[in-house]
């Protein structure tokens, strides 16, 4: 590890309606620490490289002013976690005993809506929600500053009318017009059987009042 100056991290964001999703990039980090404030502060320090440059490890840090206030009440991710740093994954997913074993392990449902980090082999994860689930922030940081070391991250963005809605990407409209076409059709066919059943005690009726006759 190299003893210069602790230079800023380039990172990616990404946002929901009730979350920002930070992806820092560096791998191989360690002594880490994570600081996340209801006031929208959110820091991070770590030795570590990029990844063209593997053999120059050095400490980075992200300090970011947020445009509004975080949930940041649990440092520990309901036990998850210690400072908001999600505890190695081993520990914290759940996997059958008897599974087999092609299959990985799945962080349990609750961490996803927690306030968390997660340091992998290759980047650095966060998860902030937001205080309050509202429409898209216009931009992440007070003052619409733009840092030399961010970008937008759009492998993970998505567009605030399709958040939240099962979009159907083949043809570019809500699951929900789909599932409401099959109800259109399901009441068609309802008529129909109705009509069919009608009919044939109708037919019924006829022709037992032949027989009498």
């Amino acid at each position: 590890e190299t003893t210069d100056d602790v230079v800023p991290a380039e990172f990616r964001w990404a946002q929901r309606k009730d979350r920002i999703l930070l992806t820092i990039e560096l791998q191989g980090v360690h002594d880490e620490k994570f600081e996340v404030t209801s006031e929208g502060v959110f820091r991070f320090s770590g030795a570590g490289s990029y990844r063209d440059q593997r053999d120059h490890v050095r400490r980075y840090t992200v300090d970011l002013q947020l445009l509004y206030g975080l949930n940041a009440s649990d440092t520990s991710c309901g036990g998850l976690c210690e400072s908001w740093r999600l505890h190695p994954r081993e520990k914290t997913c759940k996997l059958a005993q008897d599974a087999p074993i092609w299959e990985t392990c799945v962080l349990a449902a609750e961490i996803y809506n927690i306030t968390h980090c997660e340091v992998n082999a290759r980047d650095v994860t966060c998860v902030l929600i937001k205080s309050t689930r509202a429409p898209y922030w216009p931009h992440l940081l007070q003052g619409a500053n733009r840092l030399k070391s961010m970008k937008v991250d759009w492998g993970k963005w998505l567009d605030e009318d399709k958040d939240g809605v099962r979009w159907n990407a083949d043809v570019d409209r809500p699951w929900e017009w789909w599932k409401h076409d099959d109800e259109d059709e399901d009441e068609e066919t309802d008529d129909v059987r109705e009509e069919q059943r009608r009919r044939k005690e109708q037919f019924k009726k006829q022709k037992k009042k032949k027989k009498s006759s």
